[in-house]
């Protein structure tokens, strides 16, 4: 049975959202750098696996959207422009509005979340394969991720954002294992949600102190890029 193995990938998710921003174990300098590395992880996470999953979900969406857009080949990256424009017009639109934005931006924050549990819910899914690798990029971007919204609303992420967010990926997880999600919604979500990620990545994620922060972003990504090919995936 696959059960077991996307539910602790779940539970371990769940952790990062509930208790990552909680330690203080690794120290201010320490803690700095740990971002930086997870920040080059996830950005490897965005060019090693996430471009191209669009590659692979267009054939799904010509199939099921070629008659609606007909002669166009790039339905996935037109929807992920789509989704970069979807989530920086949130970000525009609730500026000066601090409660606004935060409440808009999870929402997306949820929608994502609720695809990774509906992905996880069969481990042997070739699109998270290794599943090991899919999840600990994955809690790296949490990590940098729920770092940089507590940062800006500490109160409102710490008593209700991270508590939504777990929620999201439990209720993902369970719908996946009750019920069979259509490959061309799959694809489409994953289309969207990907130019959330494209913007958070390039907007949150490189270092803030590129001087000090460079080396271990570059180390993330290095390796995770060497692991997946060594292990034959990338």
């Amino acid at each position: 049975m696959h059960i077991g193995v996307g539910l602790i990938a779940v539970f371990a998710l769940s952790a990062v959202h509930l208790f990552a921003n909680q330690a203080k174990v690794l120290g201010w300098v320490w803690h700095g750098r740990f971002l930086s590395f997870a920040s080059g992880l996830s950005f490897a996470y965005v060019f090693i696996d996430l471009l191209p999953a669009l590659a692979k979900g267009q054939p799904v969406l010509k199939m099921a959207f070629g008659e609606l857009i007909p002669y166009f080949d790039r339905h996935t990256y037109l929807i992920a422009l789509i989704g970069v424009l979807f989530f920086y017009g949130i970000h525009a639109v609730s500026q000066g509005k601090k409660k606004e934005r935060f409440w808009l931006t999870l929402i997306g924050y949820m929608l994502f979340n609720f695809f990774v549990g509906a992905s996880l819910s069969d481990s042997a899914n070739p699109d998270i394969q290794p599943v090991v690798l899919f999840t600990f990029a994955i809690a790296m971007h949490y990590f940098v991720r729920d770092h940089n919204t507590k940062e800006n609303s500490a109160p409102l992420f710490e008593h209700q954002g991270r508590w939504g967010l777990v929620l999201a990926l439990l209720a993902g997880y369970i719908t996946g294992r009750l019920s069979h999600i259509p490959d061309a919604i799959v694809a489409l979500l994953i289309s969207f949600l990907a130019g959330g990620i494209f913007l958070n990545v390039l907007r949150y994620e490189l270092p803030k102190n590129e001087k000090e922060g460079y080396v271990c972003f570059a180390t993330g990504a290095l390796l995770y890029t060497a692991i997946l090919i060594f292990v034959g995936q990338g």
